[in-house]
C-alpha cells in the first residue's frame, strides 16, 4: 500500500508540473471571474436580473462539466498513456519495482485527483465570483447549493475517465487519442440530444447529474440508479483499462 501511495504521490507531482496542467487550473478559476463581471454588466446596462448570486454558480458548472474538463480529462488520459507511449518514458516507469496494476491504478487515482482539484478551484472562484452581481435574498442556500453540486459532480467522471484511459492505450499518438476521444463524446452527446432512448446508456447524459441534487423532492432514487450505473461503468472500464494495460507490450 505504501508504495501505490508513494507512486500515486510521484504521479500527481509530476502530472501538476506540466504546462496544461497549469494553464487548466488558471482557465478554471479566471472563466468563472470573467464571466461573472461581462455577466454583471451586462445585467446592470439593461436592468435585468437573469443571473443570480445564487445561480452563477450551477451556471458555471454546467458550462464546466459539459464542455471544459471532458477536454481535461481526454488531454490529460492521452498523455498519461499514449504521451508516454510514445516518448518511451512507459518503459521507463515500469522498469521500477512495483507491480502494472499499481501504475495503472496510480495512474487512473491521479487523474481523478486532478478532476477534484479542477472542480475545488472553478467552484470556489465561482461562489466568489457571484457577489459580482449583488443580489440578496436565498444567497446562503444557493451557496449550500454550489457546494453540494460541486461535490457530486466530479462522480460521472469517473467513469468518463475510465473510458478515456481505455483509449489512450489503443493508439501511440496523443494527438491521435484525443481526437478520437472528442469525436466519440461529441457523437454521445448529439445522439442522447436526439435520441432519448440512448441517453440512458449513454455517459455524457450524467454530466448534469448534479442539478438532480438541487431539485426540493430530492429524487433520492433516480439519484441512486444513477449512481449505480456510473459505478458498474466505472468498475466494467476500469476492468478492461487494465487488462490492455497488462498485457500490453511497451
Amino acid at each position: 500500500m505504501s508504495s501505490l501511495i508513494a507512486t500515486i504521490m510521484n504521479e500527481t507531482e509530476r502530472q501538476l508540473l506540466k504546462k496544461k496542467t497549469i494553464w487548466f487550473v488558471l482557465l478554471s478559476a479566471l472563466l468563472p471571474v470573467g464571466a461573472a463581471i461581462i455577466l454583471a454588466n451586462f445585467q446592470q446596462n439593461l436592468g435585468l436580473s437573469s443571473v443570480s448570486t445564487a445561480d452563477f454558480p450551477i451556471l458555471i458548472l454546467g458550462i464546466f462539466t459539459s464542455f471544459l474538463l471532458p477536454l481535461f480529462v481526454f488531454m490529460a488520459a492521452a498523455d498519461m498513456f499514449a504521451g508516454e507511449i510514445s516518448s518511451r518514458t512507459m518503459k521507463i516507469t515500469l522498469l521500477r519495482p512495483i507491480t502494472r496494476f499499481k501504475v495503472y491504478a496510480s495512474k487512473h487515482i491521479t487523474l481523478l485527483l486532478h478532476i477534484v482539484l479542477y472542480l475545488a478551484v472553478a467552484g470556489i472562484a465561482s461562489i466568489s465570483s457571484g457577489f459580482f452581481f449583488n443580489s440578496r435574498g436565498d444567497t446562503l442556500e444557493g451557496m449550500l447549493d454550489a457546494v453540494i453540486s460541486y461535490s457530486v459532480a466530479a462522480i460521472p467522471f469517473i467513469a468518463i475517465s475510465a473510458f478515456a484511459i481505455i483509449a489512450a492505450q489503443l493508439f501511440r499518438s496523443a494527438s491521435t487519442v484525443l481526437v478520437l476521444c472528442i469525436l466519440i463524446y461529441l457523437a454521445a452527446y448529439v445522439t442522447s440530444f436526439f435520441l432519448p432512448g440512448v441517453s440512458l446508456y449513454s455517459l455524457t447524459s450524467y454530466t448534469d447529474w448534479h442539478l438532480l441534487w438541487l431539485n426540493s423532492s430530492f429524487a433520492g432514487g433516480k439519484i441512486t440508479s444513477i449512481f449505480m450505473f456510473l459505478t458498474a461503468c466505472s468498475i466494467l472500464m476500469f476492468t478492461v483499462g487494465f487488462y490492455l494495460f497488462d498485457r500490453k507490450e511497451y
